[in-house]
């Protein structure tokens, strides 16, 4: 880095606070036009700046008023605008400044399941072909009772914690696979600059939510080995001993409002050698109590399951 790292500190600080004098805007302008790294810097200090005043306004207590929050970005509009021709192909991705002047990294969807299809998951396990849903046994549903489908007329019911190759009574999550091809999104994946992001809606009756429940999310990368030439019939194996990557989140815990769908959602970035990515939606019971039936998931609820890859850069070594 050719720029003081302090000095970029004083100096981010300054603009986002609006305190930057003349003298100082040029400063500013200046490192980032002359220093990649400085860029770099800069654009994840907006990130975060713009996530802390999201976290600040979402909060009841003393809120920033609509002209406050007007002022605090009025202060990022002329360095922005500086920065936002110098930054594109820096990353080997593209740049969008939308509302608010938040930075977003374009992504390409690469799939979304409504299950207005209405066509029932396949209770036989994980997937070993691409584009089916497959897991423990599922159906897929209309309206029930005080649960409305997130959008459209469908969404997916978790029954069971088994399938119909395996018998697991005391199983405490219901899971359901999809095995997704990226093989034609390898070039974007050479550098390590791929990042996945898979998000599912949730939700539960109001019989649902008297047990405490987690909503688990998890991606898989796999290589073609592991996958082409299987035999149909035959069980994927544990791919965790197998995978390339692995990530998974079961933060988001369901509340016991049936008329609102929680969001969840997790990420992976991707290893250049990535063929294949399995993705895993589930809920899980947190629940020990002795003698509790743990084989029942009825009244649990996804819906508009996404997957989407970013290109974004690695986080680099000091």
């Amino acid at each position: 880095m050719n720029s003081d790292p302090k000095r970029l500190h004083q100096l981010f600080c300054a603009c986002t606070d609006d305190r930057l004098t003349p003298e100082e805007k040029t400063e500013l302008q200046y490192c980032l036009r002359q220093d990649p790294d400085a860029r770099r810097l800069w654009f994840a200090h907006v990130d975060l700046e713009d996530g802390l005043h999201d976290l600040v306004q979402s909060r009841p207590a003393s809120p920033l008023s609509k002209a406050e929050a007007r002022t605090r970005k009025a202060g990022l509009r002329p360095l922005l605008a500086a920065a936002a021709g110098l930054v594109v192909g820096l990353f080997s991705a593209s740049m969008v400044f939308g509302f608010g002047l938040t930075v977003r990294v374009q992504t390409t969807a690469l799939f979304h399941d409504s299950f207005e299809a209405g066509t029932n998951p396949a209770a036989k396990g994980k997937p070993v072909s691409p584009d089916e849903w497959s897991g423990d046994y599922t159906e897929v549903v209309g309206s029930q009772g005080s649960v409305q489908p997130a959008e459209g007329n469908k969404m997916l019911r978790f029954l069971r914690g088994d399938d119909a190759l395996e018998h697991l009574p005391g199983s405490r999550s219901s899971d359901l696979f999809r095995l997704l091809d990226v093989r034609h999104y390898k070039q974007d994946l050479a550098d390590g600059g791929g990042v996945v992001r898979l998000s599912a809606l949730f939700n539960a009756s109001a019989e649902g939510v008297m047990d405490p429940i987690s909503c688990t999310l998890m991606l898989y990368a796999l290589d073609a080995k592991l996958v082409e030439g299987r035999k149909p019939g035959t069980p994927m194996p544990n791919l965790r001993q197998h995978m390339l990557a692995f990530s998974q989140t079961t933060r988001v815990k369901l509340d016991a409002d049936a008329t609102s769908w929680q969001a969840a959602s997790n990420e992976l970035r991707l290893p250049p050698e990535t063929d294949y990515l399995m993705i895993q939606i589930g809920v899980n019971k947190d629940s020990t109590e002795p003698g509790q039936r743990l084989d029942s998931f009825a009244h649990h609820y996804a819906d508009q399951v996404r997957v989407t890859l970013a290109r974004l850069p690695e986080v680099p070594l000091p």
